[in-house]
């Protein structure tokens, strides 16, 4: 019974030395906080990189970035009516980029997307943010003059 007491004892600080086993003090995960997705603006075509790829330029504000300028790559698939696009968002804070999958209709005088999107990450003050499930919606003209884009939802970043 002593020996295996002493074994114990000196098998414990041995393996805990080497990083195999720790008496609960474990490090906690990075702290993060829930922030509000709540971005609008307006855009205008910029370039027809294809006759199913397009890429919009313009400006969005609000939380959790203020205000800056976005870039919008959507690649449409008229077989199926849905739309991949990217999007990034640069100000002097920084990056945040992301993607969105949505169903698009086309009118006369629109192309209407509706879907969701994901914020992937960041730079700058926005490093590791994250949010998923957030509501895209993109109206654009058909003269690619007049067109407006919103996110809205919840990310992660840390705190």
């Amino acid at each position: 019974m002593r020996l295996r007491s002493s074994i114990r004892t000196g098998l414990v600080p041995l393996l805990a030395m080497m990083g195999i086993w720790t008496a609960g003090t474990a490090s906690a995960a990075p702290a993060t906080a829930s922030v509000g997705v709540h971005i609008a603006g307006k855009t205008h075509l910029d370039t027809v990189i294809s006759p199913t790829v397009l890429q919009d330029v313009g400006t969005v504000k609000g939380s959790p970035i203020g205000s800056g300028d976005i870039t919008l790559v959507y690649t449409l698939s008229p077989p199926t009516g849905i739309a991949r696009t990217t999007f990034t968002i640069t100000n002097a804070n920084g990056t945040v980029t992301g993607n969105c999958v949505s169903r698009y209709s086309v009118t006369r005088l629109h192309i209407t997307f509706t879907g969701a999107g994901q914020i992937t990450g960041g730079t700058g003050s926005y490093a590791g943010i994250k949010g998923r499930m957030l509501q895209f919606a993109a109206i654009h003209s058909i003269t690619g003059k007049r067109e407006a884009v919103s996110l809205r939802g919840r990310a992660l970043k840390p705190a």
